[in-house]
């Protein structure tokens, strides 16, 4: 019976090969037509990506073909049955193999007689493999089809990923305006409770807007919806109260027992304006009767310079009346209400630089909502508007100046041969800098004010450009602008050492500082980036 084995476990393996081809081509051919199935549903109900889709075709395929080839797996009877047929061998192995067990001189015959067979038998009898071309066929089609609709793009997808980046860049712009909710959430002295909960009440509903809206157009309108409201908290009188106590200072000025009370309120410095007078209040006692008659009248000049504030002037006014009647108590009573009303001026000035940072922060929210060629229109400006955005003082290096409006000046350079100074800034005080220099000297500086100056004196020639020449020279700058954090910055002052360092290594610092008062500040969105650009421009030097 060996030979009978034999070559019934060769015609059992060309059988399961010709089996496994048959089913592998079935596989293919479902897999190929469930992508192209597959394929066509995704452009009706997109999925991104869309590789589990085909993935599963593949698998379906798969799992025809290995459950099709597992359930047709020939027994041995079957083998001997096919062997018979194509082989010729008139049922003999199916004989021998069903009676394989049996005894006597017939079976036994039977049995040689089976085993002599198989021993001459030809497999190539069985005839050549024949693939399943038309099961085949169908697959290719199908794959190829299914491949032409992969490549080509799917308009359903492409706005599938849309709605996604769409809502990725909204919860992006809403987790940036909660952030600055959160940093503008504390209140400064002496401005309105009220009108701050307001402020974060409108970022805090701007940035539910934004998360929940629609489409990215929704959100932009809704942020400017909310730009508007912030810019309705804001105190359209501000800047006539700032005046006014600029002026009733520079009458005070005039007076030695309020000088120092009416140079903080000259120079916008309105913090310590606030504290000189409740020092001068508490100081009144102290004073001769002439020095109280004379500061009533420079109490009255001031009332008069401050008319652009009724708070202010009432209480200036009052103070003087106090003094001319001699009653002390009554003028300290008026002179701590002006200090109170310079304190809340001083509070809404820092609660509006607050909501300017918020109306700049919503701005920038807005870029990637919008039309990337309209986020970056601001971004485009001649190379020359850059270099001249901040140049103040080019050719003299050595500048001694004040000025007065919405602005920080930092930094006035001193030195010997080559150098160059360097300023920026933005929000209130003044600037004030003396410095001597010889040779060529190159001025830089970024500001955006508003306001008056004064001045400039100073040895030292030399030509200004909008940024430092790439000659292979190093460029110094002062290594250290001095801010007082009350509006006033002094440079190169008398008596003031400030080494000069190259710009390299305080680029960043005067960057930080000029964009964070930019920020701060009620200027287009287009200057700010050019702000931006300016200091990009400077450290690719």
């Amino acid at each position: 019976m060996k030979p009978v084995r034999d070559l019934l476990g060769r015609v059992r393996r060309r059988l399961l090969r010709d089996h496994a081809l048959a089913w592998g081509a079935n596989g293919l051919a479902v897999g190929a037509v469930l992508a192209l199935a597959v394929e066509l549903v995704y452009r009706r109900w997109p999925l991104d990506p869309g590789w589990p889709g085909l993935a599963g075709a593949a698998a379906v395929g798969l799992a025809v073909a290995a459950a099709g080839w597992a359930l047709q797996w020939p027994s041995w009877a079957q083998v001997a049955s096919v062997a018979d047929l194509r082989l010729g061998g008139r049922e003999r192995l199916t004989t021998a193999l069903q009676y394989a067990t049996e005894g006597g001189w017939l079976y036994t015959r039977q049995r040689e007689d089976a085993a002599t067979f198989a021993l001459g038998a030809d497999l190539g009898r069985m005839g050549p493999v024949s693939p399943p071309v038309r099961t085949l066929l169908v697959a290719g089609l199908a794959a190829v089809a299914a491949l032409v609709l992969a490549v080509l793009p799917n308009p359903a997808v492409q706005h599938l990923r849309q709605q996604r980046a769409a809502a990725v860049a909204q919860g992006q712009a809403a987790d940036e305006i909660q952030q600055i909710s959160r940093q503008l959430g504390q209140g400064q002295p002496g401005e309105d409770p009220a009108k701050r909960q307001a402020l974060t009440q409108e970022l805090q509903k701007a940035a539910s807007a934004v998360r929940n809206a629609p489409d990215p157009q929704s959100a932009v309108a809704s942020l400017s919806q909310a730009q508007d409201s912030l810019r309705q908290l804001q105190d359209p009188n501000q800047g006539q109260k700032q005046d006014a106590a600029s002026g009733a200072g520079k009458q005070l000025a005039q007076n030695a027992a309020a000088a120092k009370a009416g140079q903080a309120l000259a120079n916008q410095d309105l913090k310590t304006g606030s504290d000189e007078l409740n020092k001068l209040a508490q100081n009144l006692p102290n004073l001769s009767q002439q020095q109280q008659q004379q500061l009533a009248r420079s109490l009255s000049q001031a009332a008069n310079a401050a008319s652009g504030d009724p708070k202010l002037q009432q209480s200036l006014q009052q103070a003087s009346q106090a003094l001319q009647q001699g009653n002390v108590s009554a003028a300290q009573q008026a002179l701590q209400q002006a200090a109170q009303e310079t304190q809340a001026v001083q509070g809404e000035d820092e609660f509006q630089g607050d909501i300017n940072q918020a109306i700049n922060g919503l701005q920038q929210a807005k870029q990637p909502l919008e039309n990337p060629s309209q986020g970056q229109s601001g971004q485009q400006g001649q190379s020359g508007q850059q270099g001249q955005s901040g140049q103040q003082g080019q050719g003299q290096q050595g500048q001694q100046g004040q000025g007065q409006g919405q602005g920080q000046g930092q930094g006035q350079g001193q030195g010997q041969g080559q150098g160059q100074g360097q300023g920026q800034g933005q929000g209130q005080g003044q600037g004030q800098g003396q410095g001597q220099g010889q040779g060529q000297g190159q001025g830089q500086g970024q500001g955006q004010g508003q306001g008056q100056g004064q001045g400039g004196s100073g040895n030292g020639a030399g030509g200004g450009s909008g940024k430092p020449a790439n000659t292979g020279e190093k460029v110094y700058v002062t290594g250290q602008a001095q801010d007082t954090g009350q509006g006033q910055n002094q440079g190169s002052e008398p008596g003031v050492q400030n080494d000069l360092v190259p710009y390299e290594q305080v680029l960043a610092d005067y960057r930080a500082s000029a964009l964070s008062q930019v920020d701060r500040a009620d200027i287009p969105d287009q200057q700010r980036q050019l702000v931006q650009q300016y200091f990009s421009d400077l450290g690719g030097q």
